[in-house]
């Protein structure tokens, strides 16, 4: 009778440590926590390049040569000090994506549906994906500070920017299982493709690359 009662509470012990086989939906969001973080840092490195310094002054019909040169001076000197001060606000930003939830990244609401792309040598799990609801909690684990914004109050055929959050609409993800995922990032006036491979050795999805549309 004993050995009865230990079997059974040995083979309960074992069934309850084995893990649970993941949906797909959670597999979905352990990729975007994965990488998420990564996205948010080339995003602020991509920011640097948006930015245009103003037109040089060539009017000679209202200011002489030498204000010309003087007001031309005064650009530079400013452009400099802006492009400093964006490289140091960037380089705390990123410093704070390292930090757990220290980071905030805003999310729209709902996965957009995605397609299998063209341009792979194999196909994922499905070839398409339909939209799909999130919730706040598969994010629990991503080392940012995942703010979920309405779908219905924020996407009209683009993501619009929010004044205070960087702000994108993600897409499905495609999985394969040798280690590979897909999934879209939609900006205001940009979409870009995110490829990823699943990294034995660290455990946690890592991005393979990024092609900007």
């Amino acid at each position: 009778m004993q050995k009865l009662i230990l079997l059974t509470f040995l083979s309960f012990f074992i069934l309850s440590c084995t893990e649970k086989e993941k949906t797909y939906e959670e597999l979905e969001a352990e990729v975007l926590c994965d990488v998420l973080p990564e996205i948010a840092k080339y995003e602020l490195n991509q920011s640097q390049n948006n930015f245009l310094p103003p037109p040089l002054e060539t009017d000679s019909l209202k200011f002489s040569k030498e204000k010309i040169q003087q007001l031309n001076k005064k650009r530079d000197e400013d452009w400099i000090t802006f492009k400093l001060e964006l490289k140091q606000n960037i380089e705390i930003a990123i410093k704070k994506i390292d930090e757990f939830k220290k980071y905030k990244y805003a999310v729209i609401d709902t996965l957009l549906s995605v397609d299998n792309p063209i341009n792979e040598d194999f196909k994922y799990e499905y070839d398409s994906l339909p939209k799909r609801k999130l919730t706040k909690n598969e994010f629990d684990k991503s080392n940012l500070d995942v703010v979920l914004v309405s779908y219905k109050d924020t996407f009209e055929g683009g993501v619009r920017n929010n004044e205070h959050l960087p702000l994108s609409g993600l897409s499905r993800v495609l999985i394969h299982k040798n280690g590979k995922a897909y999934f879209q990032c939609n900006k205001i006036y940009y979409h870009y493709n995110v490829f990823c491979n699943f990294s034995q050795k660290e455990n946690k999805w890592k991005i393979e690359k990024i092609i900007k549309e």
